[in-house]
């Protein structure tokens, strides 16, 4: 390398460091502290290359690189993420049950299970083919043998049973 190329981009950016700091910025969208940083790594950039004795435009291929280095310093800076959303990452709160509330799950359970052996055969069997197999009224008629409008009526019965008796009461 000869170094013309250098010591010409050299003499540019001190004759005219605020002109192409400006010129960097109003391309960023007017930011000023990133087009400075940009125009010094820029210039770093540059520095190493040897093929600079070629640039027939030295001031907007300068420019351009600026904005180049300082489009992927945005680009990297998107993908980082700040101490407050990492620290966020940390502040998940365990949304698995403590041991009171083990321990009241398994009571309601346990409560839910005398509920239903207190109703009748029919109408525990009616419910639980009702709402947990989802079987009509239609063929709990027929498994039962009786009208429809019986196996409403049962399992209406069953519905208040239950709710009745899982509903807490104020002492």
């Amino acid at each position: 390398m000869s170094g013309n190329g250098l010591a010409a981009l050299r003499r540019l950016i001190v004759d005219r460091y605020d002109a192409i700091k400006h010129q960097v910025a109003r391309r960023l969208g007017g930011a000023s502290d990133l087009a400075g940083d940009a125009l010094h790594d820029a210039y770093l950039r540059l520095s190493v290359r040897d093929d600079l004795d070629a640039v027939r435009h030295p001031q907007s291929y300068l420019v351009n690189t600026a904005v180049h280095v300082a489009i992927d310093r945005i680009r990297q800076d998107v993908r980082l993420l700040s101490e407050s959303e990492v620290s966020e990452f940390f502040d998940v709160a365990d949304a698995s049950p403590g041991p009171g509330d083990v321990v009241q799950s398994r009571s309601d359970l346990t409560r839910m299970f005398q509920v239903l052996d207190a109703l009748t055969p029919r109408q525990r069997d009616i419910l639980l083919a009702a709402r947990v197999e989802g079987l009509s009224r239609s063929e709990l008629a027929k498994r039962w043998g009786i009208s429809v409008r019986l196996v409403g009526r049962e399992l209406q019965t069953a519905h208040e049973h239950c709710v009745r008796a899982m509903t807490p009461t104020e002492e």
